[in-house]
């Protein structure tokens, strides 16, 4: 009986500590019945005998000095002698106010219980490992600085009262005050009012003073100069004030602003910057056009290229029935994972086109993936969807000049579409029953009517050798003696032409072609085929003499018309769109981290938008994030990340960080990822699936090296700080050496949870390798 009352109080420990506080209102009758209605009697009884022992008066002395890891110390309290450390002592004051500030055999129990005592070692450091891996969040949005905004406007006021009505500048213009720099200490008096003229604000023709009071005289050790605070007087109406604000919202991204707020600006957009260079993500802009979704372009980067297996990734997305479907998965679920690759059946290969979830409401999720990973010649695309907001296409107009009259598909872009190759993180899987292999439905294969998805690229990467201008042109191409074929002129250049075909070409497109565009002035010019592009009906053509003279002479004489038409300009304008549109919706959690002596230290700060769940099961709270559940190592006593150091040091560029949420007491249990991949715990998990049991969370750590100091954007990023303080701007520069890595966080729990729930097991690196050699003994 002894044995079965110790197993009964462990199993409802909690419940007896939720039962105390109503013992102390002597209302432990009314707890029973709330919190054990279906207990039976007998265990009833114990519990409440148990509870009422603990909340009992004792006069016992407390002693922990036996297994106490600080210095004791002697003292009474409640009249009772005791001996404890200060981990006692917290025992001591905590217990004690659970059991009303009185000294009972439940505190004496809790304090002279080496286990307890040890529990509360492993909170405190615990806690300490929470503390050293939590790290400040950063929104992606822009920072709001309301009311507080204030720009360094660049034209001088002047007042014929204020310092004997010397022209002064003005570093910072805000709704309700401005600041006057001046060389020497101006002669005038605080708390005067004073008129002074602000031109640009007001339209042409109307009145241009504005009255503000002095309010106090200031010398500023950076600039070395005098600044008068003025505040905007209380006289001033209403419609001059309106006047005020918009020029202020109207020039807050083509002037500076004030020089601590443009600081932050700055820092904020060169950081933003850095997580994108870096990432193996790649945008694609969607457009609205009649109501459907159209891919319009797509992002590159060195980075990113290099991860996705260069433009051909595109392929991917630019049928148009397949891209469809994925963006009516994508508006619902927000991220997508889909499968392109080539599969062997009865009936002959099949090009295969759809998500994972497509294929889990096909019932062929398991024989197609189990069929694509075998080849290896497949590819897995994880997607995210993200909104273009209007904020964010005014900003990108405003801070790079654009017109939009010369872009129009820029007003109709409705969001960005994110894509990275996950393939490698897949690998070959094994079956651990037998399945059947239904009908492949057409929606699951490729659709040959595709998207002509255009690439956008920086600079350093476009390899144009020569001026090329995109004009809208119809042509004609003749292909043979009697037969010619109409085309449309997509960009032309002094030695090439690129043209988009009315029909498919019925035999090779190849060799020497006649081209005619009678409204640039080309009458039957020989153009070699460089490229032909059978899906899209597009063809490459280089002249084969000299340039045409008369297309020469065209452009000498309307510079008006090709000269905004000019490609290079119009890519760069397409490629900074298509950035500040990035910057704000990247779609991953990405941590920034910067050189230092030690290790934790270097993680500096963690970019991630409102609505990612990258993080999950953890979450942030007040701008704060814990990153322990990634990067601590498990079991330790003090902060350590072997993960990190690996990391950072090169050894390996990604790992899975597994989780498994129990849903009945909402713990987590850290599983290891070979444990996961390759153990019997595997299968643990399938089956706890299967029953909704727990929950799993994969998260995918991936690094990525610093290996240029600046992104594309950098010297525009500090252009307007280098107006404010060249100093400072010098000094921003050079700290962008300072970022050493990129760490991104992504939540891949979706597809693992699908593969392991279809039971499918990865095949481990020594399986491979072993099946590799007896292939080759065999052949």
């Amino acid at each position: 009986m002894a044995g079965d009352e110790k197993k009964i109080l462990k199993q409802y420990h909690a419940l007896i500590r939720a039962l105390i506080p109503y013992e102390q209102d002597n209302r432990l009758l009314e707890g029973l019945n709330r919190f054990s209605s279906r207990i039976p009697s007998n265990v009833r009884k114990t519990i409440r005998d148990e509870v009422i022992r603990l909340t009992s008066l004792t006069d016992a002395p407390a002693d922990n000095s036996a297994f106490a890891q600080f210095p004791v110390f002697k003292f009474k309290h409640f009249g009772i002698d005791m001996r404890l450390d200060k981990v006692g002592a917290n025992i001591l004051k905590t217990e004690s106010s659970l059991y009303q500030q009185r000294y009972t055999v439940g505190v004496f129990e809790s304090l002279t219980n080496s286990d307890f005592y040890q529990a509360q070692i492993k909170k405190e450091q615990y806690k300490k490992i929470v503390d050293a891996f939590t790290v400040e969040t950063q929104s992606q949005n822009d920072i709001q600085f309301g009311d507080d905004i204030a720009i360094a406007p660049n034209f001088a006021v002047a007042c014929g009262e204020f310092d004997k009505g010397r022209h002064c500048t003005v570093p910072a213009l805000s709704l309700t005050a401005m600041v006057a720099e001046t060389k020497r200490p101006p002669k005038a008096e605080v708390g005067q009012r004073y008129e002074f003229a602000l031109p640009e604000i007001f339209p042409q023709g109307k009145e241009t003073a504005i009255g503000y009071r002095l309010d106090k005289l200031t010398f500023n050790k950076d600039t070395e100069k005098y600044e008068s605070h003025f505040t905007l007087d209380k006289d001033v109406d209403d419609k001059t004030r309106t006047l005020l604000k918009r020029y202020i919202e109207n020039n807050a991204y083509q002037q500076p602003l004030k020089r601590e707020l443009e600081v932050e600006r700055a820092m904020q957009d060169l950081e933003r910057d850095r997580f994108v260079v870096n990432s193996p993500w790649v945008a694609i802009q969607i457009n609205q056009h009649n109501g459907r979704l159209q891919p319009t372009s797509a992002l590159f980067t060195k980075t990113n290229r290099y991860h996705n297996k260069g433009f051909t990734a595109l392929n991917a997305f630019s049928g148009k029935r397949n891209f469809s479907a994925l963006t009516d998965e994508l508006a619902i679920f927000n991220e997508a994972f889909l499968f392109t690759g080539t599969i062997k059946t009865r009936r002959g290969e099949v090009n295969i086109v759809a998500t994972h979830r497509q294929l889990l409401s096909s019932n062929l999720f398991i024989p197609v993936l189990y069929l694509l990973t075998k080849t290896g010649k497949f590819q897995c695309f994880h997607c995210r969807l993200a909104p273009a907001p209007e904020a964010a296409k005014r900003i990108a107009y405003a801070t790079h000049d654009i017109a939009s009259s010369q872009h129009g598909e820029f007003n109709s872009c409705a969001h960005l579409l994110f894509f990275t190759d996950i393939s490698s993180r897949i690998g070959p899987l094994g079956l651990t029953e037998a399945c059947q292999m239904g009908p492949v439905h057409q929606d699951l294969q490729a659709d040959p009517d595709s998207w002509d998805i255009q690439v956008v690229m920086d600079d350093d990467l476009d390899r144009r050798q020569e001026t090329r201008y995109e004009v809208d042109k119809p042509a004609t191409v003749k292909v043979s003696l009697l037969s010619s074929l109409q085309a449309t002129v997509l960009d032309i250049s002094a030695r090439g032409l690129r043209l988009r075909m009315a029909e498919p070409s019925k035999g090779p497109m190849q060799g020497a072609l006649k081209v005619t565009v009678p409204e640039l002035r080309i009458k039957n010019e020989k153009y070699h085929v460089i490229h032909y592009c059978n899906k899209r009906h597009i063809v490459r053509l280089r002249i084969a003499d000299k340039p045409p003279q008369a297309f020469l002479a065209l452009v000498e004489e309307n510079p008006t018309y090709f000269r905004p038409r000019d490609a290079a300009k119009m890519a760069r304008n397409r490629h900074r769109f298509m950035w500040e549109l990035s910057v704000r919706e990247h779609p991953c959690a990405s941590i920034l981290c910067v050189t230092s002596r030690f290790l934790l230290d270097r993680i500096k700060t963690l970019y991630m938008s409102d609505s990612s769940q990258d993080l999950y099961p953890f979450m942030q709270e007040n701008n704060i994030a814990p990153l322990h559940g990634f990067f601590a190592d498990q079991g330790e006593d003090k902060p350590k990340s072997t993960l990190l150091l690996a990391l950072l040091k090169g050894q390996i560029s990604q790992t899975a960080v597994v989780h498994c949420a129990r849903k009945a007491d909402n713990k987590l249990v850290y599983v290891a990822q070979d444990d996961y991949l390759y153990k019997p715990i595997r299968q643990q998990i399938c089956r706890h699936l299967a029953e909704e049991k727990v929950e799993l969370c994969v998260t995918r750590v991936q690094v990525h090296r610093c290996t240029e100091t600046a992104s594309p954007l950098t010297k525009k990023r500090l252009a307007l700080l280098s107006k404010v303080d060249k100093s400072l701007y010098e000094r921003l520069l050079n700290l962008q050496s300072a970022y050493t890595h990129v760490i991104y966080l992504t939540n891949e729990s979706a597809l693992h949870s699908a593969i392991v729930a279809a039971r499918l097991r990865p095949i481990p690196e020594q399986n491979k390798t072993t099946n590799a050699s007896q292939q080759a003994n065999q052949t």
